[in-house]
């Protein structure tokens, strides 16, 4: 089974190359893995793991990552896969109310690869093996900082959780019948500008934790 695991920056799968590199997990080597830099934002990331895809046809791609959340009853630290992807800044703010595409009736809500506005994953029932925390998120090319924007946003969406690559991933597997699982762990408060209130060190370590585990999973499960 081809297994790629993309992140946006090598930082955040950093960990997981050392662990498998240590102390090899897989018991039974049905997995052939590989690892892959995005870049960050929507537009490189939705070229570079559209030219993964076309160039190395995996059988699943696992992005891994950390994110912000909206909800402050997450712990920061807490690891989730993403059911639902919508995209939180591509359209136009006017008289203090967000309009998308599908407001402006530049995109069909129901229309491939979209479902009611979300890139939905529909793989998830067959790959989502550790039974994560599923969340609806939205991806934004410019991390989400002014208070009115935030409270847009949820009134709006309802996510419980922002990155800057998830969308590209949801859309450009979706266009390409690709099994594709999204795992995040939470670093962050949306809005939450003073990095010393982040938690990168457990956001990573649980991510770590949890790539492995689900390697492991998986490598059971294609036994």
């Amino acid at each position: 089974m081809n297994v790629v695991i993309t992140s946006a920056t090598q930082k955040e799968t950093d960990q997981v190359r050392q662990s498998l590199t240590s102390a090899p997990p897989l018991e039974n080597q049905e997995l052939d893995l590989s690892f892959h830099v995005s870049g960050v934002g929507l537009l490189s990331s939705c070229f570079s793991i559209s030219q993964l895809i076309f160039e190395q046809h995996p059988d699943l791609i696992i992005q891994a990552g950390i994110a912000g959340t909206f909800d402050n009853n997450f712990e920061l630290g807490k690891v989730v896969v993403v059911k639902d992807e919508l995209l939180g800044d591509l359209g136009v703010e006017e008289y203090g109310a967000f309009k998308d595409l599908f407001d402006l009736n530049l995109q069909t809500e129901n229309l491939f690869p979209f479902t009611g506005r979300a890139l939905h994953n529909r793989f998830l029932p067959e790959y989502n093996l550790g039974g994560l925390a599923e969340v609806t998120a939205i991806t934004i090319n410019e991390i989400t900082t002014r208070p009115t924007r935030i409270e847009v946003l949820k009134a709006k969406y309802e996510p419980a959780i922002e990155s800057m690559e998830g969308a590209s991933l949801h859309y450009c597997c979706l266009q390409t019948s690709t099994p594709f699982i999204q795992i995040r762990a939470i670093s962050n408060y949306v809005g939450e500008r003073d990095k010393s209130k982040w938690n990168f060190k457990d956001a990573l370590d649980n991510l770590t934790n949890a790539i492995i585990e689900y390697l492991k999973q998986l490598d059971k499960k294609k036994k």
